[in-house]
């Protein structure tokens, strides 16, 4: 399934602790759009919904919904030096210059 680096695990801490969420689940979706068809969108949610997989990853749990499960699965998210999550996909088969979209 998808996971987190430590630092990409306690950035999330970091923000939800920030905009005063708790009770949360950190829902990572794929939808369309970006310059190569498909982009990541990361929020947090109250609750994961009925067909949502959720993955517990210790001090964070990520909620998905099928579709977005698999095109994840395998998928690293890091938080490199620069500005915003990275995600690592080896479903990607072509990605844009930022990463922030992908085609599979």
């Amino acid at each position: 399934m998808l996971s987190l680096t430590p630092r990409a695990a306690q950035a999330v801490l970091t923000r939800a602790e920030e905009a005063g969420v708790t009770g949360w689940l950190l829902r990572v979706a794929v939808v369309a759009g970006g310059c190569n068809g498909l982009t990541y969108e990361l929020y947090f949610v109250e609750a994961a919904g009925p067909d949502d997989v959720v993955i517990d990853l210790g001090t964070v749990q990520v909620a998905l919904d099928r579709k977005s499960a698999a095109l994840l699965e395998g998928t690293v998210v890091d938080l490199p030096s620069g500005p915003g999550f990275r995600f690592k996909n080896p479903r990607a088969r072509r990605t844009c210059s930022c990463g922030a979209s992908f085609e599979t």
